[in-house]
């Protein structure tokens, strides 16, 4: 006994519901040691071990080496322990008090394992739709509370049988010992498929009938892991079109879900990141540059250069995608226009059934709304469109600790909220424009699900919102401060964007950079529309430098909806009334009623808010180049232009945009960049969009080049929705990049909206260092 110690461990990270409590038991049976290993209430695992010193030492060693493949180790805390005297190593029920807090597992995309098992005619898990193992399956879309336990999630509705709870007390079974989430056909979820009048449909295999259905022609609507999919075939126009006319969906793109890397081969063009990143863990759409031979309808993405594709995430998906005929199908969110994705069969039969033809559903219940994760590749490094399902709720680490919890509402499009404790931010998953109440209800409840889990003190909380008075998401927050009696900061939106860069890069208190901010709108200082902005700042000073010239916007949002009427609000500065009127008429420009009545738009100028949104800019160049003339989703124009600009050269012929010293500031007077397309608008299509794109990012280049240089800064952070656009960000790193100066963009939250609540928890944060 003198030569025996004991010692207690907590350990954090992602650590529970990925088979780590089992993985720990091995381990200790392994290196002869006693004691327990139980989840806590923070999500974090506490382990006691006894034995001699070498043996507890080479536990140790091991416990980061050997960990489960879903794992993720964040801090180990070792601390002796008083000697029990435990007579063997064993599995404890979970206890509720939190430690210290831990991350919450996200859902996990089916592993390798599991499709054998539902592909192998003689495993028990044949064709079962739902297996998972400690390394896949759902786990955040299921969790109710903590810690992660089967009582705890909706899979409490389904006791285990015999079967599954001999494997569940089986210590050799690495991948289903003490794992929470396992079923199998005679006690999981079951599967089944209902015509949208309510007929439930009496076939043995639901799925193989779905997939029957599919290549018949039939749109259908199917329950999978964090909400609905509509289903349908993407290789027939007329069924294309046919889904786009139900949904409402003039023109967005929709997503491709294929069986397998060599079926996205046929599709995009494939590189080993793209493959890992299809293949990994996380199952996320990753938008890729499409095949010149590709077989998908051009009713897909129509006028993008690009298809966003992923692999089957859940056995549903993937058994359903073996038996259609193309083994590629549209699997876009469950949802009516401007509503959040359906997660419960009540919502898909109220909402979806004028938009499909039949219903696949399942009796789990969906607890976390989850929506796909979406990334691109800019400038050849990974960048969210979409940070969700795989990805949250994990959280990001700051560079500093808060000396207060921060709640922060984000935005108001395509909006994520977060909350932030210690050195820890946990951004909720997607929720939405949150203009729309069910969004605005949702990002609620998301915020008070993170409350209640990580165990913040509404009252002790900093409160963040944006600066916009207009904004549903600071109203929200507004009403929280109330009733609460919490306090509240208003940050303004351009600087949250470049500081969330700066908090997911771990730059330090006191640093000080060059931050541009490039998207389509946000509430400025001087309270018109900024979008085009260089600031110099640090995390709680900025100055305003410089930032595209101002344009106003006659109509409000119909110039965000018609494009066109942004182009004549700049081409007034540089040109009469007539000559606008012929530039328009003789090159057939923009949407018929604008271009029926200018007048009309001329005259709301005086009145009109003004901008200075890059978003503005790239939408006026794409109608004026015949791409875009009329937004039917976020960001449309800007985002075909950069399309269009594909395989385009640089004309030489293109003068610098000029930049002028206006009330202090540095000004890069757009409308110059305009009447140089126009003077060579006779010139190749491609051509004009890429050397508008890259004068863009030089001109915003040049700005920050200098004030960096003149105050000695190493870093210029760029971030905002367009700092996703490969042509603006060659052009800013063609200028800036050197030895002494580096180009900061973020990669491990959204360059847009959806990734604002991190800087607005590192403003909180830091104006209380």
């Amino acid at each position: 006994m003198e030569n025996l110690e004991a010692v207690k461990i907590y350990i954090s990270g992602i650590v529970q519901g990925v088979g780590f409590r089992p993985f720990i038991y091995r381990l200790a049976v392994k290196h002869g040691l006693k004691g327990y290993v139980r989840n806590l209430g923070g999500s974090e695992v506490e382990v006691h071990v006894e034995g001699f010193k070498e043996d507890i030492d080479a536990f140790l060693n091991a416990v980061p080496k050997e960990k489960p493949p879903p794992a993720k180790i964040e801090e180990i805390r070792i601390k002796k322990s008083l000697f029990m005297g435990y007579k063997e190593f064993e599995i404890q029920s979970s206890g509720k008090k939190a430690k210290f807090y831990s991350m919450i597992p996200p859902d996990f995309g089916i592993c390798e394992h599991c499709i054998t098992e539902i592909l192998d005619p003689n495993s028990r898990h044949y064709r079962y739709p739902f297996n998972s193992c400690a390394w896949c399956g759902p786990r955040f879309s299921i969790i109710e509370k903590l810690p992660y336990d089967r009582e705890n999630t909706s899979m409490r509705d389904f006791p285990l049988c015999e079967y599954c709870e001999s494997e569940y007390n089986d210590p050799d079974n690495i991948r289903r010992f003490h794992i929470q989430g396992i079923s199998c056909p005679i006690c999981g979820p079951k599967i089944w498929l209902e015509t949208v009048d309510g007929e439930k449909l009496d076939i043995k295999d639901p799925l193989k009938e779905a997939a029957k259905l599919i290549d018949e022609g039939y749109i259908l609507a199917i329950k999978g892991l964090g909400g609905f999919h509509i289903a349908s075939l993407a290789t027939i126009d007329d069924v294309v079109l046919e889904l786009r006319r139900r949904k409402k969906r003039r023109n967005k793109p929709f997503a491709l879900m294929t069986l397998d890397i060599e079926t996205a081969s046929r599709l995009v063009e494939l590189n080993r990141k793209a493959i890992n990143l299809l293949n990994s863990p996380e199952k996320p759409i990753v938008l890729l540059d499409e095949r010149e031979d590709s077989p998908v309808s051009r009713f897909v993405a129509p006028g993008l250069d690009k298809q966003g594709v992923m692999l089957p995430y859940t056995g549903i998906h993937y058994l359903l995608l073996m038996e259609t005929r193309d083994r590629f199908l549209i699997m876009t969110s469950g949802n009516r226009k401007g509503k959040p994705m359906c997660t419960d069969i009540k919502c898909a039969k109220a909402r979806l059934s004028d938009i499909v033809d039949f219903f696949v559903f399942h009796n789990r219940r969906i607890i976390n709304r989850v929506d796909d994760s979406v990334l691109r590749f800019t400038n050849g490094q990974v960048t969210f469109l979409r940070r969700s399902r795989g990805y949250a709720p994990a959280w990001i680490h700051l560079p500093f600790k808060l000396r207060r919890p921060v709640i922060a509402f984000g935005a108001e499009l395509q909006n994520v909220g977060a909350v932030g404790f210690d050195d820890k931010v946990i951004l909720t998953q997607y929720i939405g424009d949150t203009d729309e109440i069910e969004n605005l209800n949702y990002l609620n409840r998301a915020l008070k699900f993170f409350v209640d889990v990580y165990g913040i003190d509404i009252n002790e909380a900093i409160l963040v919102t944006d600066k916009h008075p207009n904004y549903s998401s600071r109203i929200l927050a507004e009403r929280w401060s109330a009733e609460n009696g919490s306090e509240l900061l208003r940050v303004q939106h351009h600087v949250a964007h470049i500081v969330s860069v700066m908090a997911e890069k771990k730059l330090k208190i006191g640093s000080e950079v060059v931050g541009i901010a490039i998207d389509g709108l946000g509430y400025g200082d001087d309270s018109n529309i900024w979008g085009g902005e260089i600031f110099v700042m640090s995390y709680n000073h900025y100055e305003r430098i410089g930032h595209l010239e101002y344009h106003e916007m006659p109509g409000g949002d119909l110039s965000v909806i018609y494009p066109l009427r942004m182009l004549i609000s700049i081409l007034s500065k540089k040109m009469n009334f007539r000559s606008i009127i012929r530039l328009i008429n003789e090159h057939k420009i923009g949407d018929k009623r604008t271009r029926k009545y200018p007048e009309v738009v001329l005259r709301q100028l005086e009145k009109a808010k003004k901008t200075s949104s890059l978003g503005r800019v790239l939408d006026s160049i794409s109608c004026l180049l015949g791409i875009c003339c009329e937004r039917t989703y976020e960001g449309e124009p800007a985002i075909k232009l950069e399309a269009a600009a594909k395989n385009g050269v640089l004309i030489n012929e293109f003068l610098e945009i000029p930049i002028k010293r206006i009330n202090g500031k540095k000004v890069i007077i757009t409308s110059e960049l305009i009447m140089e397309i126009i003077d060579n608008i006779n010139k190749r299509k491609r051509d004009l969009a890429y050397t508008a794109q890259i004068a863009l990012g030089r001109a915003l280049g040049r700005v920050a080049r200098e004030y960096a240089e003149r105050r000695g800064l190493e870093h210029v952070v760029v971030s905002g929705g367009a700092a996703v656009n490969n042509y603006i960000i060659k052009g800013i790193k063609e200028i800036i990049e050197n030895d002494n100066l580096k180009l900061l963009l973020p990669n491990k939250v959204p360059a847009g909206d959806g990734g604002l609540a991190l800087g607005q928890v590192a403003i909180a944060g830091a104006k209380y260092l």
